[in-house]
């Protein structure tokens, strides 16, 4: 593909606004190598004192003495295998071998050439190409966002507030339009990692999904080129999966922060690489354009078991669903989930609850006790709509209640 049309055709080629983001726009269709040349104008890494960079060569040069291929990772992995793919896969469709001109600028350091900022440009146009294929969109009631598919068997990595509750049904639009079905697996709300898997078609060893290359984030530097992947404002039929470059800021302990432009839409989708490797999963939309969030890789790692067994557990970062009510001491409820206090304009009031009321089930799930109504909200992601069957009196009424959010420090 040309160089000038990947940049007018892929790269920042949204015009999607999104409510975290007003007066947001993206300038489309500039050549690449001149919005390469603005990023290191404008981003303030390239401030570094030259001390700096030297330490950074020094630590490349470290690496190039290690025996290719060898997964550099402070996890150690105590598999061989992660949902069912291996780190490294030889069967990943993203992985693009590194050009040797650019393996400095790949670990962070500036390019000093215009040669420099060809290669890439280069380098950037070959993953952005393979990225597409292993994009989805997910789906289910009023929630939208993206995944990435990272094994045969069609595992999906995406954001925990993307995927909802375990075992819930999720419908998956492909890079065609082609839509199958999966279902949510396990979700840590504390890092904001979920997990779906596709169920319907089911694909066999000798025929499997098309699936993203695992990487580790524990091997990220801050600097590094790094392409973020999304479907914005949903799946749409005139335009391949979004790509946007950036490079990475600052990591925290279960963040990354870099300045790839993100908006609605985008959470859930893959961050990766300059070799096509998946690092991380988009999680959170900055204040600033600079700001944006995204689960490192090595988290979903740290969850893997968890994750298969369909547990959730944890709370999402910055907020917390609740509903808005008390419930009675155990001598006053009888064995039974009585409401005793229904907070005013809180989720449960605007539902329709009132005190008194004795929950028998939420969202299809039968309750005996305050405890396991408790423990029901806490499964759910705010702005999730279910339904609450309630006995009032000698009457059963069945109600429609939005979990709201709040912080939970």
């Amino acid at each position: 593909m040309p160089f000038a049309q990947f940049s007018n055709q892929i790269v920042c080629h949204d015009r999607h606004r999104s409510n975290n983001r007003q007066g947001y726009s993206v300038i489309a269709g500039l050549p690449f190598a001149a919005s390469l040349l603005f990023l290191l104008v404008a981003s303030p890494l390239f401030a570094q004192e030259k001390s700096l960079f030297a330490q950074e060569k020094s630590l490349f040069a470290q690496e190039k003495s290690q025996a290719q291929g060898v997964q550099r990772s402070s996890l150690k992995p105590s598999v061989a295998k992660y949902f069912s793919t291996q780190l490294d896969s030889p069967t990943a469709v993203t992985k693009v071998p590194l050009d040797p001109q650019i393996e400095r600028i790949a670990r962070g350091l500036e390019p000093k050439t215009k040669q420099d900022l060809i290669a890439l440009q280069r380098q950037q146009a070959e993953v952005a190409k393979k990225l597409p294929t292993v994009t989805v969109n997910l789906q289910h009631g009023n929630t939208q966002g993206s995944g990435v598919i990272i094994s045969g068997d069609g595992y999906i990595l995406t954001a925990a507030h993307v995927a909802g509750k375990p075992n819930q049904k999720i419908n998956i639009i492909l890079h065609d339009g082609t839509r199958i079905e999966g279902v949510s697996r396990g979700m840590n709300r504390d890092a904001d990692a979920g997990l779906v898997l596709i169920t319907n078609p089911v694909r066999s060893q000798d025929d499997p999904w098309p699936h993203a290359c695992l990487g580790s984030s524990s091997e990220l530097r801050n600097g590094e080129w790094v392409i973020a992947v999304g479907h914005p404002g949903g799946w749409q039929s005139d335009r391949p999966a979004v790509v946007r470059v950036g490079r990475l800021i600052n990591q925290m302990k279960e963040t990354l922060i870099t300045d790839c432009a993100l908006i609605g839409g985008d959470s859930g989708g893959p961050l990766f690489n300059l070799e096509g490797k998946l690092v991380g999963i988009h999680s959170r939309i900055g204040v600033d354009v600079e700001e944006n969030m995204h689960v490192p890789l090595d988290e979903f790692y740290k969850s893997h078991d968890r994750l298969l067994e369909a547990k959730a557990w944890g709370s999402l970062p910055g907020f917390k669903p609740y509903i808005g009510v008390g419930g009675a001491t155990e001598a006053q409820s009888s064995g039974r989930c009585l409401i005793d206090s229904v907070s005013s304009g809180g989720p449960a009031e605007k539902a329709g609850l009132q005190k008194g009321d004795v929950i028998l089930r939420f969202d299809g799930q039968r309750i005996n006790t305050f405890q396991e109504l408790k423990d029901a909200v806490e499964s759910m992601v705010p702005g999730d709509s279910v339904f609450v069957e309630i006995e009032r009196e000698t009457n059963r009424i069945s109600l429609r209640l939005v979990i709201g959010s709040r912080d939970p420090r």
